[in-house]
């Protein structure tokens, strides 16, 4: 038989359990860092996974808070319309009163207010109703001197009175706006009740 060749055998065979130790060796290491690879997957999945369950949750939250704050918004927001609405109907009512009753208010704000000299700006709403014989007639009980002015005013109904020193805004548009933001509150409170 050939030398070498015996010689490679005897290599071959004394090696062979040194090889087979080495791919056993070999193959351990590789499962173990495969496992530890795994391991460390694993973990980063975990917190992968809570980290997304807590931006889950933040979202989940602040979509509440969102909500919450559109259903006040939106509740807030009728609530003011409920009022203003109220206001408006009550604008309404006042220009719509009887001649009589409504002149008798007039005058009284007249008689409050006026000073000799000024000169009464009323609406388009009173054009018809207030008139330069009922402001002398009353300027007359007044013991003052009242002018009708020929120009109208942009508001709906009441009076301005415009005078030497100032200028008084006695409009039911100011007066309504002044009670309606004394009021607004507990007048909203008491139209959305809760029961």
């Amino acid at each position: 038989m050939n030398s070498s060749k015996v010689i490679l055998d005897k290599i071959i065979s004394d090696n062979s359990a040194i090889i087979d130790e080495n791919l056993k060796r070999a193959n351990d290491n590789a499962n173990e860092i495969i496992a530890k690879a795994s391991e460390a997957a694993d973990a980063k999945v975990a917190v992968f996974k809570s980290g997304m369950k807590a931006t889950y949750d933040e979202i989940l939250r602040r979509n509440e808070v969102v909500s919450t704050l559109d259903g006040k918004k939106i509740l807030m927001n009728a609530k003011a319309k409920a009022v203003d609405d109220l206001f408006a109907k009550a604008l309404d009512e006042i220009a719509g009163m009887d001649k009589k009753k409504y002149l008798a208010i007039i005058e009284n704000i007249l008689k409050k207010f006026a000073e000799d000299g000024d000169v009464v700006i009323i609406s388009e709403v009173d054009k018809g109703r207030v008139t330069q014989k009922f402001i002398d007639d009353t300027a007359k009980k007044l013991g003052i001197k009242l002018t009708l002015s020929k120009e109208l005013g942009n508001f709906h109904g009441g009076v301005i009175l415009s005078g030497k020193n100032s200028d008084k805004n006695l409009s039911f548009d100011m007066e309504l706006m002044s009670i309606k933001e004394e009021c607004e509150t507990q007048i909203a409170d008491m139209l959305f009740e809760e029961k």
